[in-house]
This record gives C-alpha cells, sequence and structure tokens, in this order.
C-alpha cells in the first residue's frame, strides 16, 4: 500500500517520515510502545465514509523513518443498533500476563434520538495485538453530572498499586470542561473516582494523557485543532497553565505520548487541506506526525525532530557559512533537511520563502522575533514563542513534499501543509537577522 503525498508505508516496510495508508488519512494516534518497537493505532478515515466509520487500522516502526502497514485490527459495528458504530479515540496497553488491551470510545449518532447514551467507554482484547475482540458487557456510561454526548477517548496509564483511566468529559451544569479518572486492579473493574482536572477556558479537552520526564509530570490534551499542556509537581496536580502551554499551531491535533528507548515522543496527526489548495483552512485527519518530547531547564516542555531524522538525511547537497541578507537556495529535493543557526536583533525577522511559479504561488514560513512567534502565511497558522535579541537559534525544516515542519531551537515547531512548495524554489531573507551554517541534506 502505497502512501500518496506523504511517504509511504506497506507491508514489507517503507521509509518515509509521515505515513498514511492509500487512498485515506490518519486520525487520533493511540501509540504502544514495545521493546520491539512502537505500534501506531490510528482512526482510519477516508472521504467516503458510510454510515458506521472510523475503524482502528495500525503502524508499526522501529525509529520513526520507516513504517510498516499492519492494517485493521479493530472493527465499526455495522448495526446502527449497536455502540460502537463509530470508533474514537482511546489506548492500547500490555497487561504483565501479555494480554493487549484496547479500550476505545464507542460513539453512535442515532443514540441520542433514542435517548441513549452518543458516547461510552469500550474495550477489546487480544493475544497478539493483530486482531482484538470487543466484550460488550463492559461498557462504562457517562457518571451523573456529565455530558453523555461528550464523554470519550480513554487513556489507561499503569501505576503501581493497578491502573488509572483518564477520560475526556464535561459538566454541562457548571458549563466546565473535565479531565475525570477511574481505578482499577484487573483492567476489568473500574471505580469511578472523580475530577482530574477541570477547565472553564476550553468546551472540552480531548486525548488526555499525563506522563512524567525528570522530576516533573505533564497533562497533555487537545481541543480545536491545538494541543495544549500543563505541569505539576504530583500526578494529581495541582496542575499549572505555562505561559506558552501550546508546542505546535493549529494542524497539529489529538497528540498523546509514549517513550520509546529512553526518549519521550508526542505523536499525533497533521491536518490536510481538501483541493490540496494552500489557501483553506485545515480538514481533519491526514498524516502521523512525530514531536521528540524535551525538559526544558525553566521546566517547559520543547519538541524537536526526532534524532533519527538525523541519519535519515544524511547526504549534504547545499553548504552556505552565511547569509545576512538574502540567500537562495534554488530547487531542493522533495524530501530533505534545511538546517541554519539564526541570530536576530529585536525587531528581526527571518522568512523562508516558497515560489512556485507553475501555480503562481509564493507563501513563507517566518520565524518573527518582533512579534514573538513563529508563522506561515496562506491560511494564518501561528506558534507564540518567546525569543531573544543576540540569541543564536538552531533551526531545522524538515521537508516530505507538501508537509513543512519547522523545528525552533528545540523549543517549539509549526507544522504546515504547503501543496506548492512541491517544486517551489526556495529562499532565505533577513531583516535584522543573519543565518549561518546554512546546509540543506538529502537521502
Amino acid at each position: 500500500m502505497l502512501c500518496l503525498l506523504t511517504g509511504c508505508a506497506d507491508k514489507k516496510g517503507e521509509q518515509c517520515l509521515f505515513p498514511r495508508a492509500e487512498d485515506s488519512y490518519v486520525g487520533d494516534v493511540m501509540a504502544l510502545s514495545t521493546d520491539k518497537g512502537v505500534y501506531l493505532n490510528y482512526l482510519y478515515e477516508t472521504d467516503h465514509n458510510g454510515v458506521g466509520y472510523h475503524p482502528l487500522h495500525q503502524f508499526f516502526t522501529k525509529d520513526f523513518t520507516t513504517y510498516e502497514d499492519k492494517g485493521e485490527v479493530l472493527k465499526f459495528a455495522e448495526d446502527s443498533e449497536v455502540q460502537d458504530l463509530a470508533i474514537g479515540t482511546g489506548s492500547f496497553i500490555r497487561d504483565d500476563s501479555g494480554k493487549y488491551h484496547c479500550f476505545y470510545t464507542g460513539h453512535n449518532d442515532y443514540y441520542d434520538t433514542y435517548g441513549l447514551d452518543k458516547e461510552c467507554l469500550m474495550h477489546a482484547t487480544s493475544k497478539d495485538n493483530k486482531k482484538y475482540e470487543k466484550n460488550y458487557d463492559e461498557i462504562i456510561h457517562a457518571p451523573n453530572g456529565y455530558s453523555t454526548n461528550d464523554f470519550r477517548d480513554p487513556q489507561v496509564i499503569k501505576m503501581d498499586d493497578g491502573y488509572i483511566m483518564l477520560v475526556g468529559a464535561r459538566k454541562e451544569a457548571e458549563d466546565e470542561s473535565a479531565i475525570i479518572y477511574y481505578e482499577s486492579q484487573d483492567l476489568e473493574n473500574w471505580t469511578f473516582k472523580g475530577d482530574f482536572y477541570t477547565s472553564k477556558e476550553l468546551y472540552f479537552m480531548e486525548c488526555p494523557d499525563v506522563f512524567k520526564l525528570g522530576d516533573k509530570y505533564y497533562l497533555v490534551f487537545s481541543w480545536n485543532n491545538v494541543v495544549y499542556y500543563r505541569t505539576a509537581s504530583d500526578f494529581f496536580g495541582p496542575w499549572e497553565k505555562p505561559e506558552i502551554d501550546t508546542f505546535d499551531g493549529n494542524g497539529f491535533y489529538a497528540a498523546k505520548t509514549c517513550e520509546y528507548e529512553g526518549k519521550r515522543y508526542l505523536i499525533g496527526f497533521l491536518d490536510r487541506k481538501k483541493r490540496e489548495s494552500d489557501g483553506l483552512m485545515y480538514t481533519w485527519a491526514g498524516s502521523v506526525l512525530v514531536y521528540e518530547l524535551r525538559q526544558l531547564q525553566d521546566g517547559t516542555l520543547g519538541v524537536c525532530m526526532p534524532e533519527k531524522y538525523n541519519e535519515y538525511f544524511n547526504k549534504e547537497i547545499l553548504s552556505e557559512a552565511v547569509a545576512d541578507s538574502s540567500l537562495d537556495l534554488g530547487d531542493v529535493p522533495d524530501t530533505c533537511h534545511l538546517s541554519y543557526k539564526l541570530m536576530m536583533q529585536a525587531d528581526g525577522i527571518c522568512d523562508l520563502v516558497f515560489s512556485n511559479t507553475e501555480k503562481g504561488e509564493e507563501y513563507k514560513i517566518s520565524v518573527n522575533n518582533k512579534e514573538d512567534n513563529i508563522s506561515y502565511n496562506a491560511f494564518p497558522n501561528y506558534q507564540a514563542m518567546k525569543l531573544e535579541e543576540g540569541r543564536q537559534y538552531q533551526v531545522d525544516v524538515v521537508v516530505e513534499k507538501d508537509i513543512v515542519v519547522i523545528y525552533v531551537d528545540g523549543q517549539k515547531a509549526l507544522s504546515n501543509r504547503i501543496y506548492s512548495a512541491v517544486g517551489a524554489t526556495w529562499k532565505l531573507n533577513m531583516e535584522n537577522a543573519d543565518a549561518s551554517d546554512i546546509k540543506i541534506y538529502g537521502k
């Protein structure tokens, strides 16, 4: 199965960075890390869904540069009277006996008209992590006081004394979003414990996840095409909101984490744009996007490109010592890695410009010290970042056909679909800024 536009993932395993299967798109990703590699289970989206939709499919990778398509692992129900007519996000975990467990959202668009709960939590198991069998006797309904239409995304975490399950919920009487939690000893019987974290700022908090880096705990969740996080000194909080509580702009979504070979990764998807038009807003589902997480000195989180990308791009095809005004990079490969060091004055700006003469389109990604952000100007996309005058920043840009991701100093990133970048000429434009050690690497 060849992945169009964004790389590839087939039965043998093919090299790519941002996979999706042929004629489909990647929705919410649920990673399961093992000694052999990472299984990326995801909501399988097409543009021709029927009454039922979103079966779970699976990729497998050992290094986030080569992916094998394992196909479908969990079907949606084919009967409109059944709870999981559509499947929503959840999580995968392997117990001490070696059995695999999938906890997921059962969603039925017809149930609220029947007076039934539209969303519930469901459980399926597998001996081999290839095909999962559902247990309809273990459905969990929303507790009293919480919405039955917005109750989803179970994330199961193994603790020293059992298991905890985080769930996205909504307290409608209080007009408040909530992440609630349950406890279990056996992954079958769950006890509701109460609110884990609440917020009046966002309507809902999807895809919650908690993990520890160093001496701090981090809570990640998503809403309205943005991934957020909070920090705490204890697993149960209290949770604090960082000054800048996001990692990327509004194209990267539904990200959760996994630990693999001593590193923590944030894995979600980069949206697509219908009609492949750069000027349109993003549409749900696209391609897998993986960030490596870093704990910064102040305790906040940063994202950077996975270290394995440096091995993936191992052929130097351009090298320039310095650029203080403008530098033509010319026609570059559809898949490449641009690296440079950037220093700016207080009002400095560095633009990476893509000019496609065939389409008559030109767009730019900017690192802007005056506005303290990274931005893209076709359909505006921003990520705030506190930049400093006179500080040297390491900038990396990874391109795979229409996907362009810029990483700034292991702190923030901005991912975009830029369809006109394919076949375009590149240029760096600096204003009150200079770039040095400029290199482009290919495969």
